[in-house]
């Protein structure tokens, strides 16, 4: 499903909110030092909806911009949401679309794992040296937490395309109508 012919704009507008959104606002709804990833939320939303090449790429520059701002490694996020983007991209291709259900259980899926993944590139470089503790106090909370967001983010950025499928579906129905009547 990768429509490299669509327009560039609502992604590069989304992945300036996003990081916006990582700056200003996760900080500030942290729980238990647990911070929301929207980068990682918006890479998994981008691949649901334009597929594994665009998606690879915003994850990507997501990520670097991520590590960038963050206190750690550069380089660890770029390689786990370009990752994420490219495999939850291939997955969508057929099987997934249009399925609201079976998206928000990628987005789950997909949260755990980027979660699992960043953890374990950080113990295998030794910048965290627990990764039991880890997986207890970041991964699994963390999943939880920005599969929580993309519950409600996904239906939010989603909804326009189904009104505009509707709307092609039944413009096309129209002309076929029309066409009938000939």
């Amino acid at each position: 499903m990768d429509n490299s012919g669509s327009s560039l704009k609502p992604t590069v507008l989304g992945a300036v909110i996003t990081m916006a959104l990582q700056i200003i606002i996760a900080p500030n709804i942290a729980i238990n030092d647990v911070v929301p990833n929207f980068a990682l939320l918006f890479t998994v939303i981008t691949a649901i909806r334009y597929g594994s090449m665009r998606a690879s790429t915003v994850g990507f520059i997501l990520g670097l911009i991520y590590d960038l701002i963050a206190q750690g490694p550069i380089g660890v996020m770029p390689l786990v949401l370009s990752l994420l983007g490219y495999g939850a991209g291939s997955l969508n291709k057929g099987m997934l679309a249009g399925s609201l259900p079976m998206q928000l259980g990628m987005i789950l899926v997909a949260v755990f794992f980027g979660e699992l993944l960043h953890s374990v590139i950080l113990a295998i470089i030794g910048y965290d040296s627990d990764f039991l503790m880890s997986l207890l106090m970041r991964v699994l909370p963390g999943t939880v937490y920005d599969s929580v967001i993309g519950l409600i983010l996904l239906p939010l950025l989603t909804r326009g395309d189904n009104s505009r499928k509707r709307r092609s579906e039944s413009s096309l129905r129209s002309i076929d109508m029309r066409r009938k009547r000939r």
